[in-house]
């Protein structure tokens, strides 16, 4: 049983050495719900004779606590069994070999109609809220506007740049346009997109964020604007810096990778530096980064240095995943709204948690709720309100 078992989770490297059909029909009558005490005795020791020793890639499939706990879930609401008995009796064993199991019965289909439990039909009303995507909108010089998501793969031409839309991307060619001519590359609230400035500079644009650029280069240096947060690889050039300008701050550097949070709802601006080094200038302070360290700007306060950034949690979203090692309720749920485009609510005080692990993007809005609920937080949700209920 080879390949991708669960919507790029989990990946079986290993063939089962069990009766595999009939693991398949002791696995249709957990999912009917017709299963008794001696089948899930059973299934439970098939799945102990599983060869279970795959590797577990974290960079591809998360971290492994936080996806057991979301299999975990899945199984026991799909199944319509009570949860202690289903999680005591059938994944004590295996949480991957019993969603592997599970999954050739159902097709990959899972949360099958017919499961009452409340628990499960409030998560199922945050399916309707999916993850973002590559989605933006190109504001050009002239005040043209194209959404990207929608205009396919073509070439545009704006004076003597040429502006290429692919996939996901936007590529700008030119060496002769006058700076004067800014484009704005916008994502909304669960959207994001890639840029290569006409530099050469590679630019990940986060959800509910907006670059302001030149169309080219031309003078003593390169210049962008950015509200929200960005990822810059910035193409190396002595002569001229490139400076990323956000409200009264400003980043300086030749070439380099770092990272830029500035969203306004955040209760400060950081900067990230991974590779090369960058200036970094607050109204009248000013800090110099190395590799690993990070800059922390409040607006009534000189500059923080953070000298051992958590850089890989840092860049995550640019990676796929939410990083929420250490991170307390308000900071979470603030990147949930943004990348699910939802409210957020607190129903009272709001709960004093700190979260670990990390959780892939791609997950439904209901899929990440039922990992955090196992912090001991809950959740409700109305059309587009995640309301955070007191602990």
């Amino acid at each position: 049983m080879g390949g991708n078992l669960f919507s790029g989770a989990l990946v079986y490297k290993r063939p089962f050495h069990v009766n595999h059909d009939q693991l398949v029909q002791l696995a249709q009558r957990i999912a009917d719900g017709t299963a008794t005490t001696a089948d899930i005795s059973l299934y439970n020791e098939l799945l102990s004779k599983v060869d279970a020793g795959e590797d577990w890639d974290e960079a591809e499939l998360g971290d492994r606590t936080a996806t057991e706990k979301l299999l975990r879930r899945r199984i026991y609401q799909h199944a319509g069994i009570r949860r202690n008995m289903l999680w005591s009796m059938v994944v004590k064993t295996s949480v991957a070999a019993a969603i592997a199991a599970l999954m050739v019965f159902t097709g990959m289909k899972l949360w099958k109609a017919g499961s009452q439990q409340k628990d499960g039909d409030k998560l199922m009303a945050g399916k309707a809220m999916v993850p973002g995507s590559n989605k933006a909108v190109l504001t050009l010089a002239n005040g043209e506007t194209v959404v990207l998501d929608s205009a396919g793969n073509r070439v545009m031409q704006q004076g003597s740049a040429t502006i290429h839309l692919r996939n996901g991307e936007v590529v700008y060619n030119n060496t002769a346009a006058q700076q004067q001519a800014f484009n704005v590359l916008t994502t909304p609230a669960g959207g994001q997109y890639q840029l290569v400035l006409p530099d050469g500079t590679k630019v990940w644009l986060n959800a509910a964020s907006s670059l302001r650029f030149p169309a080219g280069f031309d003078g003593k240096e390169r210049r962008v604007e950015l509200s929200g947060e960005a990822y810059f690889e910035v193409a190396q050039d002595t002569k001229m810096p490139f400076v990323v300008q956000s409200g009264d701050k400003q980043v300086q550097v030749l070439g380099t990778h770092f990272n830029l949070m500035a969203y306004q709802e955040e209760p400060s601006t950081d900067v990230t530096l991974l590779e090369g080094a960058v200036k970094v200038i607050h109204r009248t302070d000013t800090a110099l980064l190395k590799p690993g360290q990070q800059a922390k700007l409040v607006d009534t306060r000189r500059i923080q240095l953070v000298l051992h950034a958590d850089t890989e949690k840092i860049i995550a979203w640019k990676n796929g995943f939410f990083s929420l090692n250490g991170e307390g309720t308000e900071v979470v749920m603030r990147q949930l709204a943004r990348w699910y485009n939802a409210e957020i609510v607190y129903a009272g005080k709001i709960p004093d948690l700190k979260f670990e692990g990390s959780i892939k993007r791609s997950y439904e809005l209901a899929d990440v709720l039922a990992i955090l609920e196992e912090s001991g937080i809950h959740f409700k949700i109305e059309g587009r309100k995640i309301i955070v209920l007191p602990a």
